[in-house]
């Protein structure tokens, strides 16, 4: 009896103190920072992870869009500085051509959504060779009126072959 018990709280000695790994499903982005947007972003993984300059990746977007996600949004992702916010890249995309109906929905989007959308991660005869890069970007999904929906922003590597 007494081995029993013994083995017991072994057992349970290393089953708590093991720590328990969890997927971060916004891939280390956050939620931005002194406004608060209406549609939150709940997941955000894209893989490979780092991206491949030149490469096609594939990003998974899920979230809860109490605000109605309009045909003719706009998927903007900014490159930023650290320090002071500054925009030091700028790209934007139609959200519901390039991420919606390649995942088999349409806009608008007037509920929890779920997207699995595939892109070639742009490169430039200018990027550095045989290096991984880190930036900080920040991602905003913005309806036609202007107003932004969503905001989550994070670090990003991208590999340069």
């Amino acid at each position: 009896m007494n081995n029993l018990l013994v083995i017991f709280l072994i057992f349970v000695t290393f089953a708590s103190s093991t720590p328990i790994r969890r997927q971060d499903a916004l891939s280390g982005f956050k939620p931005c920072k002194g406004i608060n947007f209406p549609n939150e972003i709940t997941t955000y993984i894209y893989t490979p992870n780092p991206l491949q300059a030149g490469q096609e990746a594939t990003i998974h977007i899920a979230g809860k869009a109490t605000v109605t996600i309009e045909n003719g949004a706009l998927y903007n992702i900014t490159g930023i500085t650290g320090f002071d916010d500054t925009q030091i890249s700028h790209r934007e995309i139609s959200f519901c051509e390039a991420i919606v109906t390649p995942s088999g929905f349409t806009c608008p989007v007037k509920e929890n959504f779920d997207f699995i959308a595939k892109f070639v991660e742009a490169s430039s005869p200018n990027d550095p060779k045989n290096t991984v890069k880190e930036y900080l970007i920040r991602i905003q999904i913005t309806n036609p009126d202007g107003k932004d929906l969503s905001c989550i922003e994070g670090n990003i590597k991208i590999s340069y072959p």
